[in-house]
């Protein structure tokens, strides 16, 4: 996940020539897209803009900015997940951490 950092400790995924906190100039930064949710709210409306109903989930990432993100899910504080962006919007899913590498063998089985 791309975004601006400050030496002050400000950090962000919007673009910003300037820290809104100190003033000094932001230097382009990267994270993991992972995260871990802060806060969850279910919503009862589905949002405009969307076919189905989303929810809001509040995820720190590590040494990171905090991002808000629409899931399809249900979610709880502490739980770890995976972030994509689209269309300038952030989804987030629980992260299961299982990695699956099958080869053509082990698919005929």
């Amino acid at each position: 996940m791309k975004g601006q950092k400050c030496r002050c400790g400000f950090a962000t995924v919007a673009e910003r020539p300037r820290c809104p906190r100190c003033g000094k100039l932001m230097k382009p930064s990267e994270w993991p897209d992972e995260g871990k949710v802060l806060s969850f709210t279910k919503l009862h409306a589905i949002p405009e803009g969307f076919e189905d109903r989303y929810n809001l989930a509040l995820v720190g990432l590590h040494k990171g900015p905090k991002v808000i993100c629409w899931t399809s899910g249900i979610l709880h504080e502490g739980d770890l997940v995976t972030i994509q962006e689209r269309n300038g919007r952030y989804f987030c899913t629980l992260w299961t951490g299982l990695d699956f590498k099958m080869d053509a063998e082990q698919l005929k089985a």
